[in-house]
């Protein structure tokens, strides 16, 4: 005779491994997800600081344009202020009173 509750056993921690398995690899995913974006994230900030970065020093230097560490600004002085700009796009307007 077979016995019945020994196959039972198997097939359910067979069943629980494969569920315990799935919830692992959702959860991995996620945290790896996250850490992408994360990472995405501060590569952003870290070009806008640099972009800062190089408008302070084309402003002090009072240079119209400066290229630095593959961050090109453009600075335009008006009487109404001063516009700085990275490949056509406003980074920053200050206004004279």
């Amino acid at each position: 005779m077979v016995n019945i509750k020994k196959r039972h056993v198997k097939a359910y921690i067979l069943l629980e491994s494969l569920i315990a398995l799935g919830v692992l690899v959702t959860i991995v995913a996620l945290v790896l997800n996250q850490i992408n974006r994360n990472h995405e994230h501060l590569i952003k900030r870290l070009h806008e600081q640099e972009v800062l970065m190089v408008a302070t020093m084309a402003v002090q230097t009072k240079q119209s344009h400066l290229t630095l560490n593959g961050v090109s600004v453009d600075v335009v002085r008006t009487k109404a202020g001063l516009l700085v700009t990275e490949n056509g796009k406003e980074v920053i307007y200050l206004e004279k009173n």
